[in-house]
Formats: C-alpha cells, structure tokens, sequence
C-alpha cells in the first residue's frame, strides 16, 4: 500500500466549492477530484493528494471555485506543517 498524503478542506463560505487547484509557481494549475456535490458550505472534505506529488514541496498555491463561477484569490499554504485548510 502506498503513502497517500490528505489535508482536508473546510468551507465556510455561503458557495459550495466546485473546483479546487493548486499550482507550486502560480503558473501551471492542477485540478482536485471533488465529488459531485464539490464541498458544500459549512462542509468539511477530505482531499488525498496525488501520488506523483509525494516528493514535491510542502509549499502550494491554492485557488477555489464556487458554484456561481466565482473564484477565491489564491494563497500559499504550507500543507506540510497545516494540513487543515479553512477557506472563507
């Protein structure tokens, strides 16, 4: 069985989180799998990275979409040392 690394994700929006992406430069964008319903507002989701990034750095910007096509500014989060992300 291999290492999977999760972080998890709260929504404290009034959207569901449709989209969520990540980039290490703010350059080339990665999409998250999130379940049909995305992560609906007040939810929390628990988001398993993909196992070609286990040797990638623990530094990431990370954007949202919402569910009216809206987007959150993208942040850097360390997911090595907080693994717990809260977006809103």
């Amino acid at each position: 069985m291999s290492d999977q690394f999760t972080f998890t994700v709260t929504n404290q929006t009034d959207l569901a989180i449709t989209e969520l992406w990540v980039s290490v430069d703010e350059d080339e964008w990665l999409p998250f799998t999130l379940s049909e319903e995305g992560i609906p507002s007040g939810e929390t989701a628990t988001i398993v990275w993909a196992e070609y990034t286990n040797d990638s750095p623990c530094e990431w910007y990370i954007s949202a979409v919402f569910d009216d096509e809206s987007e959150s500014e993208s942040a850097l989060f360390n997911f090595c040392e907080e693994p717990d992300l809260t977006i809103g």
